[in-house]
């Protein structure tokens, strides 16, 4: 009964966040499309890495042609499966893994505009910027098939985030790091050009 509360609880936490995060997006979409040559809105997903679950997130990127632009994104992981919040006489631990709740802001700058006429892509920016971030231990123990709270693998604090935007005709590819889980990620979005 414990932990059917606890997850109805996350259940619920979770969907203020989805509904929060769309209205930023949508904020952030409306404010950036203002003073961008362009801007992609982008999901993206870092596979399972060394004990690090996978994630999914969402970015907001402000390119211009010249001088630098705003960018935001973040990423979650979720609970593993068949997940409990705390084991009672579970034994020696057998496997270990980390999910990250991932969030960075900073700046966007041209590398390759759209005036240069390159083949493939269209455009190319980099991206850095600095942020918080907060990881979730989970043991698997030698008694049990389940994943349970392991605090002793839980970690937070800042965040160093980056990576290259390419940018299509109508859509754009991304691909970036962070520091404090140390994952790739690769991301898919809307291309907003102007031009």
């Amino acid at each position: 009964m414990k932990q059917t509360m606890i997850r109805k609880t996350c259940n619920v936490i979770t969907g203020n966040r989805g509904t929060a995060i769309a209205w930023i997006t949508a904020t952030m979409m409306v404010c950036t499309n203002a003073h961008a040559d362009s801007a992609v809105v982008d999901f993206t997903y870092s596979p399972s890495q060394s004990s690090m679950m996978s994630t999914v997130g969402m970015g907001i990127y402000d390119l211009k042609d010249t001088g630098p632009g705003f960018y935001v994104n973040g990423s979650l992981s979720g609970s593993p499966d068949s997940y409990y919040s705390t084991c009672y006489s579970c034994g020696s631990v057998k496997s270990t893994q980390q999910g990250a709740a991932l969030f960075a802001l900073g700046a966007t700058f041209p590398l390759v505009t759209s005036d240069m006429h390159v083949p493939i892509y269209r455009t190319l920016h980099s991206y850095v910027g600095l942020g918080y971030g907060s990881l979730s231990g989970y043991a698997q123990y030698a008694s049990s098939s389940s994943w349970y709270d392991y605090s002793s693998k839980d970690q937070s604090g800042v965040n160093v985030n980056g990576g290259l935007v390419f940018g299509f005709d109508g859509f754009a590819l991304n691909v970036g790091v962070n520091s404090l889980s140390k994952t790739v990620y690769f991301g898919i979005g809307i291309n907003t050009d102007k031009k």
